[in-house]
């Protein structure tokens, strides 16, 4: 049986699927890896800030 994912549920797979995505692009054999990393650490923080909301429930 299929169910409907809630509009909560569908956000946290969002924000997950983001997280993945930008970890994913970070390789560490790019000369720009650190510098890459710190440009996206901002955003990651955003998203776990989200992912955290959920918990605090």
């Amino acid at each position: 049986m299929n169910r409907q994912f809630t509009e909560e549920e569908m956000h946290v797979a969002d924000c997950l699927q983001e997280i993945q995505r930008i970890a994913a692009q970070l390789h560490i054999t790019d000369e720009s890896f650190v510098e890459d990393t710190k440009v996206q650490v901002p955003r990651l923080k955003e998203l776990l800030s989200e992912l955290e909301k959920y918990t605090l429930e």
